[in-house]
């Protein structure tokens, strides 16, 4: 059988939806030999590594070329990749993330994260009209919707009136190979580092930080850190350092900017906990990626990060400062809780893995060819 995979979204620093794309395209084609895939990217490592799967796209498709990039590729979609999967005898196109074509050639299958653009227009606000008109559309024309998450699941159903039947719910997972218990004391000298707080993200105003970081200035013990990891953007970064040198706690507040994935083990495992209080999320995969590297976890209680979390962490009211403050106070003074999160967490997490993920979207897929008598 011959599916195509979007393999547009890998990025060179990759986060967000680049480390979803990465660990699911290298599983699924991995763990099918028989499955004969049609992988469209720019990417040089998936080049190297699946050469006889490659087919080569522009650079200029890339989110790394901000919204030019997002402009030429939406209209890829729609012309050229519509005419190659036909013509190529494609049997179904497969995208990891919330892209694809109008008026499909073949059956597809759409991948959706969540609804950000919609719920915080300003992030994205050119993305807001993408959500808006364009994407209802494609959903229409999909033969299966994947959701990662029962409150994404809920959003799509409420804003586009969606058939439920239509959605599946597969989880996230995280690279369980990376992701383990790594204290390593040479992480601190490396950036500096003492006892901190870590975020793992970046720095879009709906992920909470300015009430985070106000929540940690008010903190009896000033003998901790606040360890932001996540790119110095344009735009979010210079508002947030703003807020951040009003602070009396400005000079512990760390910003490390972009953090190699390697690095990321050990900072979570050094550290006192996550603080993730994001106000949205369609997931959440830093609460997982710290759980499995035995790192307690401070998030929200709100949206789809109950169901990552479940009864592993503790649950702040993410618009209540103090609410936040007393989370992480917590976490510093009682021991025992400490440990409970700690043992609580790493058996939470084994419950995901991209593994996990890749089969369930193999099984969604099969059955779809199945369906549509490609089989």
């Amino acid at each position: 059988m011959k599916i195509a995979i979007n393999g547009t979204y890998i990025q060179e620093q990759a986060s967000g939806l680049g480390v979803v794309s990465t660990n699911l395209i290298d599983r699924l084609i991995d763990c099918d030999r028989h499955l004969d895939v049609a992988l469209y990217s720019h990417s040089d490592r998936l080049r190297h590594q699946y050469p006889s799967s490659f087919f080569p796209i522009s650079n200029a498709l890339s989110p790394d070329r901000g919204f030019p990039g997002h402009i030429k590729r939406l209209l890829w979609y729609q012309t050229q990749l519509n005419w190659q999967l036909k013509q190529s005898k494609i049997n179904l196109f497969f995208s990891p993330v919330a892209e694809g074509m109008l008026f499909p050639s073949i059956p597809q299958i759409i991948t959706v994260h969540d609804l950000i653009p919609l719920k915080y227009p300003k992030v994205s606000p050119k993305w807001r009209y993408y959500y808006l008109y364009i994407l209802p559309l494609i959903l229409r024309q999909c033969c299966q919707i994947i959701s990662i998450s029962e409150h994404t699941k809920k959003d799509l159903i409420e804003t586009y009136h969606l058939n439920p039947e239509s959605i599946r719910v597969v989880y996230n997972g995280y690279d369980d190979n990376l992701f383990s218990p790594q204290p390593n004391p040479d992480i601190l000298t490396k950036y500096n580092l003492e006892r901190y707080f870590l975020y793992v993200g970046d720095m879009r105003y709906y992920k909470n930080l300015d009430r985070a970081l106000s929540a940690f200035e008010l903190l009896p013990n000033k003998n901790y850190q606040f360890v932001i990891t996540g790119r110095k953007d344009d735009f979010f970064y210079p508002q947030l350092k703003n807020k951040v040198d009003l602070l009396s706690a400005k000079e512990r507040i760390i910003f490390l900017d972009y953090v190699p994935t390697e690095d990321l083990p050990s900072l979570y495992s050094m550290a006192q906990s996550l603080v993730f209080v994001s106000l949205y999320e369609g997931f959440g995969l830093p609460i997982l990626e710290a759980m499995a590297c035995g790192c307690p976890v401070i998030t929200g209680d709100r949206t789809a990060l109950p169901e990552v979390g479940g009864d592993s962490v503790v649950y702040v009211d993410p618009k209540n400062i103090d609410d936040i403050a007393q989370g992480m106070q917590e976490i510093i003074t009682n021991t025992k809780l400490r440990n409970n999160l700690i043992e609580g967490g790493l058996a939470r997490a084994k419950l995901f893995s991209w593994q996990k993920t890749a089969d369930a979207i193999r099984s969604i897929i099969d059955a779809q060819l199945t369906i549509s008598g490609s089989r």
